[in-house]
């Protein structure tokens, strides 16, 4: 029987522990300018379903006042813009002024929400038939709830990297 005798590996010398470097300007740069991408990108399609109520809120006043296309459409920017324009308005202001701003601005918010939830769920509703009217009821709530959750998440990622420059 033979026995053969290996050599014993050398011991290794014990590395250095990797400590992170401290992000630079170029990578603090391409973060924000990232940053402002991503918030732009959601205030587009905050936008995009912002033009989607827009026209069927028009659509639900005319039928239900029984105005003209005009004031029905003059009602609908008052109506969606008041809630985006009173939003933006609370999370810019300062600190200072917020709770002076709020009580009369959060009730308002609220309001053009359901209304413009009422009439888009109207208008989404009135060609549907049969049990299709369901679904078209929630997507005519789904629409302004969805502008309200984009237009403030994207503007709170927009003004937090505002404010971190």
């Amino acid at each position: 029987m033979s026995v053969v005798h290996l050599e014993r590996p050398k011991p290794r010398r014990a590395r250095k522990p990797f400590v992170p470097k401290a992000p630079g300007p170029r990578v603090t740069r391409r973060g924000r300018l990232s940053h402002a991408v991503a918030a732009i990108g959601v205030l587009a399609v905050a936008l995009a379903l912002l033009g989607l109520s827009l026209s069927h809120l028009a659509s639900g006043v005319a039928i239900v006042t029984a105005c003209g296309e005009r004031d029905g459409w003059l009602m609908a920017v008052g109506i969606d813009m008041g809630f985006v324009a009173l939003e933006l308005a609370l999370l810019v202001a300062p600190a200072a002024v917020r709770p002076a701003v709020a009580p009369n601005a959060s009730p308002a918010i609220i309001g053009t929400l359901a209304t413009s939830a009422a009439m888009n769920a109207f208008a989404f509703a009135s060609p549907a038939d049969g049990l299709m009217i369901y679904p078209a009821i929630g997507l005519g709530f789904a629409v302004p709830a969805l502008v309200y959750a984009l237009t403030k998440t994207g503007a709170v990622m927009f003004f937090a990297g505002v404010r971190n420059d």
